[in-house]
């Protein structure tokens, strides 16, 4: 295509428009992702397999091009002709080396049809599809200008003897249409307005054509102006200086009604428009791709809870409807394709959950979980010196400061973790601030910590402001090498649940303190009894769309270093931006093999199992391919014969298999699968070793299983007992007294790149005040980046490195 849009938005209007022009006698024979392919039923007789066309560009809106409308070069080739044979014999498992990838991307893209061209449905991505007319059923709205819009997404996976569509309820946040001003006053944080409102499409009709009629027009915003209407001015036509509130009297007899609204950029970065914002108006099926607000994030979680059942009914009535794919949809008809409106049933087993170990002997479970009455943590972890730093405000204050952290204390001693009672010496209170100021307050009490070896410090802060909490874990971390522990003082002080929430830090604690909470059975730790082994979590966390450019990602790896897996210290690094493979896994897994042998008597492990989350089924290639030689490369740096043997694991989280008990005997009291539930039939991939896990008990809503994939083994794993001890180790996580939804390994990784976020916060949350600026984008992310390594620091201090400092 020449030009070469680089607007998704009129990328798909050239495709619209080369449908309706040049094809629009054999539209009902195409399909299109609307970017680069196009699928058709059957061969196009174009000579030469190669078509060359012209479209002339004008939008949905408009009644057709006119004279200056944009004109683009569309050449089409033949790349490929699919074979449906061939897709057969490879799910039935005659051909291994065939490539699967076009023919299952050239079905999603005929699966999309219907539902894109349905007028009722806001298609977003791929694969997602929403009913755009308001229905209570299939909306909420969410605090600060959202709207949650309930939907479909569908997806062509292949399973050994069948081809599956995957279809699964989702939800996302949508923007509320309506007056821009309106949505501004409703959102209301001004210095987070900015981000709020980047890249939001908006139409206008103050201006009129030459019969006074409104003309629509449409507009993105490109920022938010740090002025008003009243106060920002440019220069006019006339050579002369002019207020936009004066401009829009003057030009248009339009009096502004909120002439102290900042005003919104319509323009480029190089070349401002702008425009008051109750002259535009929100235009609808607009998706919110930052990242939500707490407050819009509690709202989201109520309303997409629902029963097993009702997603279950949902799917095959409403949303089989909406994706098209009933048996009355004529849009698949062309392809010969039709989909099941039945949910396959598959083959599963429950595994038996493993007996629980403290000091005093097993603990019984119920429903994957447990309490910790009456219990002794399994080692002590132990301080010699603590404290305690209270930040108080106007609304929130600790009474009785020493009493409540005594009672913690002795809380930690009765589970077994070592700490001397406090002081009010050891009690530092801090008034409540906001950003540097608080940094200010903060820094000499960190600095004074540190100074009488201090190790780790109780932290009891106001409210849930995640920036506040992001300076406290920056302080002792990175700067002041001072673990800390955070605690909300409306939860510490009240006196129900109160020995429960106690008891909860203690396990923070005693883990913070090199300690150990809780175990297992020698007979439930399968192969880990049969040789030394290190387990390895492995993710990447990027920067959301709200990020600064150039924001850099974040690479964690954790390992354990005892043979009761439960301390996992960590490496941290940054890396380039929205990179997927861990560039410093060499350095990083050769920390880890050191800490290893410095604590097994120099001794290092004859088996290296590793849990790699973050990774998409399209990279686990890239992952063998960049990733498994700089852990044999890790492995020669700690000795030159040193060969172990390793096995990869992907951890999947973000899938939509959901798994419905056809029996209520097998179901839980929410009527989601048992905890424990194993499904490696069915649903899982052809060639290659996967399954699906449901470790964990679902406290609300229907429970997503974990999926494992197997892409490396050189152990020689049996399923059973790979699956037996993935499931077991989901009962080891240190945090909690309860079986966890993935296993520890990943989810300390997870942890620990989180941890990481805190560093850079406020470059992963930044407003356009908060951002660095250049006309050059490239030097705007380089100088990002830049700022996001000095505000790392070098990342988490030496003090407290080889911790589990990210719990």
């Amino acid at each position: 295509m020449s030009p070469d849009p680089k607007i998704r938005r009129i990328r798909k209007r050239v495709f619209e428009l080369l449908e309706l022009t040049s094809f629009s006698a054999t539209r009902d024979l195409m399909a299109t992702d609307y970017a680069k392919t196009i699928i058709t039923a059957r061969k196009l007789e174009i000579a030469d397999d190669k078509l060359q066309v012209e479209v002339r560009y004008f939008d949905a809106d408009q009644a057709g091009p006119h004279e200056k409308s944009k004109v683009y070069a569309v050449t089409i080739t033949l790349v490929q002709l699919l074979e449906p044979n061939s897709l057969k014999d490879y799910v039935n498992g005659l051909d291994p080396d065939f490539d699967s990838s076009p023919a299952i991307q050239a079905l999603n893209i005929i699966l999309a049809k219907p539902p894109s061209q349905n007028a009722g449905v806001i298609p977003l991505g791929k694969s997602k599809f929403f009913v755009s007319e308001p229905n209570p059923q299939n909306q909420q709205h969410l605090p600060r200008g959202l709207l949650a819009l309930r939907g479909y997404y569908s997806s062509i996976r292949p399973s050994m003897g069948r081809v599956l569509c995957n279809v699964n309820v989702c939800m996302t946040a949508f923007y509320k249409e309506g007056n821009l001003a309106e949505l501004m006053r409703e959102f209301g944080k001004r210095s987070e307005l900015g981000g709020f409102l980047r890249g939001l499409r908006v139409s206008t009709k103050h201006i009129t054509d030459p019969n006074g009629k409104p003309k629509l027009q449409y507009k993105t915003i490109a920022n938010l102006t740090g002025k008003s209407a009243r106060e920002a001015t440019f220069v006019s036509d006339d050579g002369s200086t002019i207020t936009v509130a004066a401009y829009f009297k003057k030009k248009y007899n339009i009096v502004l009604a909120n002439p102290d609204f900042p005003c919104v950029n319509v323009g480029t970065r190089e070349k401002s428009i702008l425009l008051p914002p109750e002259l535009a108006t929100v235009l609808p099926g607009q998706s919110f791709k930052g990242k939500l607000l707490d407050e819009q994030t509690r709202e989201m979680i109520t309303y997409a809870c629902r029963r097993p059942r009702q997603n279950a009914e949902s799917i095959v009535g409403e949303g089989l409807s909406i994706l098209g794919l009933k048996p009355s949809s004529q849009l698949l008809n062309p392809f010969n394709l039709s989909v099941s409106t039945e949910m396959v049933t598959v083959p599963a087993r429950i595994l038996a959950a493993p007996p629980v170990q403290y000091a005093g002997g097993p603990k019984t479970t119920s429903d994957a979980s447990w309490n910790l009455r009456d219990v002794r943590f399994l080692k002590s972890g132990s301080a010699k010196t603590w404290a305690a730093i209270i930040l108080k405000d106007g609304s929130s204050n600790v009474q009785d400061p020493l009493g409540l952290c005594n009672a913690l204390q002795s809380m930690c001693r009765k589970c077994g973790v070592v700490l001397p009672p406090l002081t009010n010496r050891d009690i530092s209170v801090v008034q409540m601030a906001m950003g540097q100021e608080l940094a200010t307050k903060l820094t000499p009490c960190f600095d004074a910590l540190k100074k009488r070896g201090v190790q780790i410090a109780l932290v009891i802060l106001p409210s849930q402001d995640k920036a506040n909490y992001a300076l406290i874990k920056t302080l002792g971390d990175v700067r002041f090498g001072v673990g800390t522990v955070c605690a909300q003082s409306s939860k510490i002080q009240n006196q129900k649940g109160q020995m429960q929430y106690f008891a909860n830090l203690a396990l923070k604690f005693n883990l913070k303190l090199h300690g150990r909470n809780h175990g297992l059975g020698k007979t439930d730790m399968g192969f880990l009894t049969q040789k030394t082994t290190m387990i390895v979590g492995c993710d990447v966390t990027h920067p959301s769309p709200g990020s600064l450019r150039g924001t850099p990602s974040i690479a964690g790896v954790v390992a354990s270093i005892d043979m009761e897996y439960a301390q996992y210290p960590a490496s941290l690094r940054l890396q380039e931006s929205k990179k997927e493979m861990i560039t410093e896994l060499r350095e990083m897994m050769v920390e880890r093999l050191s800490l290893w042998r410095d604590k097994n008597s120099g001794r290092l492990p004859e088996a290296i199992l590793v849990y790699r989350d973050g990774v998409s089924e399209g990279q686990f290639k890239t992952v063998l391919d960049a990733e498994l030689p700089k852990i044999r490369e890790a492995c020669v740096v700690m000795r030159a014969d040193y060969r172990p043997k390793v096995t990869i694991i992907i951890v999947g989280k973000r899938h939509h298999t959901r798994f419905y008990p056809t029996e209520s005997d097998k179901a839980d009291r929410l009527g989601n699968p048992a905890p424990g539930t194993i499904v490696d039939r069915g649903v899982t991939a052809v060639y290659d070793y996967d399954f699906y896990l449901q470790a964990h008990a679902g406290l609300q809503g229907t429970t997503r299983p974990a999926h494992y994939y197997v892409i490396h083994d050189k152990n020689g794993f049996d399923a059973d007992s790979l699956q037996t001890l993935t499931h077991n180790l989901c009962y080891l996580f240190g945090r909690a007294t309860k079986s966890v939804s993935i296993c520890p390994p990943a989810y300390y990784a997870d942890l620990v790149c989180e941890r990481g976020r805190c560093y850079i916060y406020g470059l992963l949350n930044a407003s356009d005040s908060g951002s660095v600026k250049s006309t050059n984008s490239e030097d705007e992310a380089k100088a990002n980046y830049a700022k996001a390594v000095q505000m790392w620091s070098g990342g988490p201090h030496a003090d407290i490195r080889q911790t589990m400092y990210y719990l």
